[in-house]
């Protein structure tokens, strides 16, 4: 290999490049396409970029329910316009996830341009392989879709322009990546501060840093105008500085100490050791370059600062390519330095097999391939077949209220709504309520989600949490939802059918007359276990509150989680002495049954999927069932 490489010429690179592209293209695409049927994709992202390209292609453009407003009222993404002819061929979230790889992908075309100008051909191929092969683009590819995804192509080709001193196509990608979204304007406006310290003519100065804040500032007029809030509702992650942009951007320095605080923090660090640990430093030989990235590093630090966060999904955009630029013009100047030039000719062979190896560890341990082939091993492929089944009830562009996991292969439709604002009955960020029309055809729940609930608002949104299951109790009568199938920890709910097929729970004075309570044991002082009754397709569980709860408890099943009285009606609104049945449809044989106190977080996986982490969860009880 090391004697390849010492060979390779331009054509032969040429040559390399489309391989490397198309194999990244495969391989990436393959991973995408398996999250999406196997339902992994539960960000909400996707969903929400599905809907709006859904409807801007039939003409509303723009329009979405899942936050109920236009797109426009979170973010101005012009680009989107752009891409709905291409979308139109397929309607569908894999068109998304196409259309990301592909730009992902062919960022590498004008990289290899840049990089052919500064560097050899060996050197052009370790770039190309820190930027295919990093972790950071993986993870950005992989983390939903988001329109931000596409701003390398058109930042790396505005800054090909600049660098061959070719103005005209230079303001034209500079424009065209603008469109990707507002707060690229930060990346813009640095290549005028770029143009002064390289000392290019009056107009390359002028130009990006008259356009990109006056964008930008128009740009978070039209989102405040669209808004719900009727403000730019991202500002949110900036209240400690002030209310509007201009307190914020005064604050800044009347709150210096403040700030400093704020920056100065483990994660910061942890997130700027992490970008260049994944570029092995290489960067900091012409940190120059790095400006690009300035304005979105104090984005990011003064707002929702998290390092790993950032590396983990598209807010590393940005980063990436700054970073990726700067590698070139730090690699070009490693190789103009005698001293260096000499060590690595006394190294000649070793220094390749370093660097080789350092991308190869970043991209095993730090990249999604590890976690692809442990959920490939791990993956429930019977309940995710039953998740397909139970989509497959919903006929196509029907209304419908889903949650995190099965929205995005419902979003292709008008009406569109997700149950955890529903749950909330609050818009995002509790802009508004959040209501859903008359006409909503169905209800689909993995319950699942009642456990990321209680780890997502319990303790953040706890006035909103506890009234969540009296809210969806109330759509359900109202709406007329009637509960048409239920199977392990799905359910659909259709409008307007004649009665319900099942019932989840029932609420009893006392014990039904048929049911020993064989099985009775004390959970604790608020609950009790009472009896245990599987008929054919039925197991049926009784609880009694004997006391009033305050907290809301889970049954582990074997190796299943529920929530007790399925989330719809939870231990924290069951009347002292009330008995609670939960009947479970299909349910194998129970081994196991505990009852939890649910305490921990959430966190991305390996694939940019959330997953609950039950670090502090509690055993209130183990009950027998021999």
């Amino acid at each position: 290999m090391v004697s390849y490489l010492k060979n390779l010429n331009w054509e032969n690179l040429a040559k390399i490049l489309k391989i490397l592209i198309i194999s990244y293209i495969i391989f990436v695409f393959a991973i995408c396409l398996f999250k999406y049927f196997t339902f992994q994709y539960n960000g909400l992202d996707l969903a929400i970029f599905n809907q709006v390209f859904y409807n801007s292609s039939l003409g509303n453009l723009y329009q979405f329910t899942i936050h109920p407003t236009s797109y426009l009222g979170d973010h101005f993404e012009l680009i989107i316009f752009l891409l709905v002819p291409f979308y139109s061929l397929l309607k569908s979230p894999v068109s998304l996830l196409l259309l990301q790889t592909l730009f992902l992908a062919f960022a590498s075309i004008p990289l290899y341009l840049i990089a052919k100008k500064h560097l050899n051909p060996r050197l052009t191929l370790l770039i190309i392989a820190l930027y295919l092969f990093n972790p950071v683009t993986l993870n950005i590819n992989l983390f939903e879709f988001h329109a931000l995804a596409l701003a390398p192509f058109f930042i790396f080709w505005t800054f090909y322009f600049y660098d061959q001193n070719k103005f005209p196509p230079f303001l034209a990608f500079a424009i065209l990546s603008l469109l990707v979204r507002e707060d690229v304007s930060f990346v813009v406006f640095m290549f005028g501060i770029l143009a002064l310290i390289d000392k290019k003519k009056l107009k390359w100065i002028l130009a990006p840093i008259v356009l990109a804040p006056l964008y930008f500032f128009t740009a978070l007029k039209i989102v405040s105008y669209f808004s719900a809030s009727q403000s730019y509702k991202f500002l949110i992650y900036y209240q400690w500085l002030g209310q509007t942009p201009w307190e914020i951007f005064k604050n800044l320095f009347l709150k210096f100490p403040l700030v400093l605080e704020h920056v100065f923090t483990l994660s910061n660090l942890e997130l700027i050791l992490g970008f260049f640990l994944v570029f092995l430093f290489i960067p900091l030989c012409r940190p120059k370059y790095l400006l690009l990235a300035l304005g979105a590093f104090l984005q990011i630090i003064l707002g929702f600062a998290s390092g790993e966060l950032i590396l983990r999904t598209h807010y590393g955009t940005v980063f990436l390519t700054a970073m990726t630029i700067a590698a070139i013009f730090s690699l070009k100047i490693l190789t103009s330095n005698p001293k260096l030039i000499n060590f690595s000719k006394k190294y000649k062979n070793l220094l390749p097999l370093l660097i080789i190896a350092g991308i190869v560890y970043n991209f095993l341990v730090l990249g999604p391939l590890p976690s692809f082939a442990q959920k490939i091993a791990a993956l429930d492929y019977q309940e995710a077949k039953l998740k397909k089944i139970f989509v497959n009830q919903i006929p196509p562009r029907a209304s419908v209220v889903a949650t995190y996991d099965l929205i995005p292969n419902l979003s292709s439709g008008k009406q569109i709504y997700s149950l955890n604002y529903l749950f909330l009955g609050r818009q995002q960020y509790g802009a508004g309520d959040y209501k859903i029309p008359n006409d909503t055809q169905y209800l689909l729940i993995n319950f699942d989600d009642f456990i990321t609930f209680h780890l997502q608002y319990e303790k953040f949104a706890s006035p909103y949490y506890y009234k969540g299951s009296n809210n969806l109790r109330e759509i359900i009568t109202g709406h007329d939802f009637k509960l048409k199938k239920a199977e392990k920890n799905l359910a659909l709910w259709q409008k307007n059918l004649e009665k319900d097929n099942f019932s989840l729970y029932q609420i009893h004075e006392s014990l039904p007359l048929q049911i020993e309570p064989s099985l009775k044991q004390k959970i604790n002082h608020e609950l009790e276990f009472l009896a245990l009754n599987k008929e054919t397709e039925t197991t049926s569980l009784y609880f009694q509150a004997l006391a009033q709860i305050d907290k809301n408890y889970f049954i582990q099943i074997n190796d299943k989680i529920y929530p007790l009285g399925y989330g719809l009606y939870p231990t924290s609104e069951w009347q002292k002495k009330q008995i609670v049945q939960m009947n479970f449809f299909s349910l194998p044989e129970i081994k196991e049954l505990k009852i939890l106190d649910l305490a921990g977080g959430l966190e991305l996986d390996g694939l940019g999927s959330v997953k609950n982490i039950l670090d502090k969860a509690e055993i209130i009880s183990q009950i027998a069932i021999d």
